[in-house]
């Protein structure tokens, strides 16, 4: 009985010991895919300092988030909008890069860089857990038009001066989605996010 035991014993552990084998062959299992992938493109942007991320994986997937387009040349919507954003990011405080993340893409690939949008962010007393993104100028356009913050007016939509104040907020990991315009009230906004995970924003103006 007892050598039947140990051979048992035995074989488990060569069998176990071949698989952990493989599974180190073979490298890292891919990552399931979240629920809200296939509202996202193969995309991968650069942020404000420099690293590539691929947009969905690295930046969106299980994450509660806020996303508008803007470009740093922009002298009449753009200051507002995100002048009201950086409220926003207050009324989030500390939550802001933990349970929250926003993230801000450029329209103008071409000027605006990560030293532009680092500069930019300054500018508006920008803080961790706030992300400026900018990447190819077709990848770019691919995403905005897969989120729908397009204009129906193709001839509105080609003209980047007159694009839609809006922000896009989401918690992916249960693929809910909404928006509402830019310059709503920054605590309706904090409100509005705090909806998609049963939560009541507690935060004032």
């Amino acid at each position: 009985m007892k050598r039947r035991m140990f051979l048992t014993a035995a074989a488990a552990s060569l069998v176990q010991t071949l698989l952990e084998a493989q599974r180190a062959m073979s490298g890292p299992a891919p990552a399931a895919p979240g629920p809200s992938m296939n509202r996202f493109p193969g995309v991968t942007l650069i942020t404000h300092d420099g690293r590539s991320v691929d947009f969905y994986q690295d930046l969106v997937k299980g994450k509660l988030v806020l996303i508008n387009f803007m470009y740093a040349t922009c002298t009449n919507s753009c200051p507002t909008y995100t002048a009201n954003l950086a409220r926003v990011q207050r009324l989030f405080g500390d939550r802001m890069g933990r349970d929250v993340f926003m993230y801000s893409i450029t329209l103008d690939p071409d000027h605006d860089t990560p030293a532009v949008l680092q500069n930019y962010m300054k500018a508006y007393g920008v803080q961790p857990g706030w992300t400026f993104l900018t990447g190819a100028k077709p990848d770019i356009e691919l995403l905005r038009r897969k989120l729908g913050l397009r204009d129906l007016n193709p001839v509105v939509d080609a003209d980047k001066t007159q694009h839609i104040g809006v922000v896009l907020y989401g918690n992916e990991r249960f693929d809910r989605w909404a928006a509402c315009p830019a310059l709503s009230e920054p605590a309706e906004i904090v409100r509005y996010v705090d909806w998609l995970v049963g939560g009541v924003g507690s935060a004032t103006a």
